[in-house]
């Protein structure tokens, strides 16, 4: 299976060039188009906090494989 290159990206710096480097452009459209909202309503996260846009953030890289979920 050949790695797309994601098309777009919303995250700068670090993380950005993380993902871009280590998902394929289907893994991360799942995430962005599915996972994330899915996400977002089960912990009813408010992305107005902070604390909230981190959690997802972490839940995020755990989906996408950056870093090993919690047991």
């Amino acid at each position: 299976m050949s790695k797309e290159s994601i098309e777009v990206m919303n995250f700068k710096g670090d993380l950005g060039v993380e993902i871009q480097e280590s998902v394929c452009n289907e893994c991360f459209l799942e995430w962005e188009n599915d996972m994330q909202m899915k996400v977002m309503n089960e912990f009813k996260l408010d992305l107005s906090s902070k604390e909230h846009r981190d959690f997802l953030i972490k839940k995020m890289k755990e989906f996408l494989t950056l870093i090993e979920t919690e047991l």
